[in-house]
């Protein structure tokens, strides 16, 4: 049933009814139990087993002969994605999540969460199910629901590993309940935030609970209203370059990903972990690779019974594997503080005019500048 269907069709035809006329469906589909059966239930030893509705439209007679033997098998990733789903096929799909306790990973996506009641339903079972690790739903928030509903949504799936709500119109209107949550450090490691209505504002505080937040390892906030000072402050979250001690108790479990700045992927994959990204992010400060450039106001900051142990420190330069980062986390620093460049390498306005062709399907990848081309553009930011 894994078919693709043109999103022009699919309100004018079913998807089974494009595959097979009305004669050959109803056969076919209650040949759908025998193979739960015979093939699915076969995997229990293993484990693994998943079951995907990919834009199949789920109707009420296609519920009644598939949902009494879905319920029964012991599925660890269920999928309804782009279903077509009426008010029945949204609360079928919940009921399938509370009566497989199996089930590890699940996605609902494209279909409509109408009222503030079913969500709050769904996010009742979400919280109590003994196994679910992973979540998605994207773009199936309807209009409306309230703000104050969906903020609710992060600190009741805050047991799961990973949690996607792009798409979704989120906007948290002043409210701090997304970022106190990360505060207290749940079990959460993937955020994924894209598509929504997140702002400056909204930025500054979640970099706030970032600061005691040592699970999360992934925040994806592409495509929201965050600027310049949103990006700083996140940027800050994972590299406060105000001194060594604050670059030292900056976040290094987490790398963010925004759309308008670059903020440099540097904690989850520098070499030596959690101590090599501090290291790094010292020398960042302290002195770029091949850079002749040493910062003398943090080492006059150093009191002088310490100083020993900073040159000790500074006698080890990180291997040559970690000098991208370093050079990363710098220029960074520079870019993100004078606003002058984005992650495109262009100015600020080109960049909105990027943005708009990459919503509009005619963007091609700038070309990579030289070096050259690079330090002169960076020595322009930088003026």
């Amino acid at each position: 049933l894994n078919k693709s269907l043109p999103s022009s069709k699919r309100e004018e035809e079913s998807f089974l009814d494009r595959l097979f006329d009305a004669s050959q469906k109803e056969a076919y589909l209650k040949k759908l139990p025998r193979v739960f059966k015979g093939q699915l239930c076969d995997r229990r030893a293993t484990g693994g087993s998943q079951f995907v509705m990919d834009k199949v439209e789920l109707r009420k007679d296609v519920i009644d002969i598939i949902g009494p033997h879905l319920k029964l098998n012991p599925f660890e990733s269920i999928r309804f994605e782009d279903n077509l789903l009426d008010r029945d096929g949204v609360l079928f799909a919940i009921d399938v999540l509370k009566q497989i306790s199996f089930v590890v990973k699940f996605y609902l996506i494209g279909s409509e969460v109408a009222t503030e009641e079913d969500l709050r339903v769904l996010l009742q079972v979400i919280h109590d199910h003994p196994s679910l690790r992973e979540l998605e739903l994207k773009c199936c928030v309807g209009p409306n629901i309230k703000s104050v509903t969906l903020n609710s949504v992060v600190p009741m799936c805050k047991g799961l590993k990973s949690l996607n709500l792009s798409g979704n119109n989120i906007s948290t209107d002043g409210s701090s309940v997304i970022a106190d949550c990360l505060a207290t450090n749940p079990s959460l490691q993937e955020l994924f935030l894209c598509g929504n209505k997140f702002n400056d504002d909204d930025a500054e505080v979640i970099a706030s609970a970032l600061k005691t937040n040592t699970n999360l390892w992934k925040l994806d906030m592409k495509d929201n209203e965050i600027g310049r000072r949103g990006c700083n402050a996140l940027f800050k979250a994972i590299f406060d370059h105000d001194s060594l001690n604050f670059a030292a108790s900056s976040n290094h479990t987490c790398d963010i990903f925004v759309s308008r700045y670059k903020i440099p992927i540097v904690n989850g994959f520098i070499v030596g972990g959690e101590d090599g990204a501090i290291q790094a992010k010292k020398f960042a400060l302290i002195s770029p690779p091949d850079d002749n450039f040493v910062d003398i106001h943090l080492l006059s900051t150093t009191p002088s019974a310490l100083m020993h142990k900073l040159l000790e420190f500074v006698q080890n330069y990180p291997p040559i594997a970690s000098w991208h980062f370093i050079g990363e986390l710098y220029r960074g620093k520079s870019t993100l503080e004078y606003g002058a460049y984005t992650r495109f390498g262009v100015t600020e306005e080109r960049a909105r005019e990027r943005e708009q062709e990459e919503r509009e399907g005619h963007f091609s990848a700038p070309q990579f500048d030289s070096k050259e081309e690079k330090e002169r553009k960076e020595a322009a930011g930088i003026k």
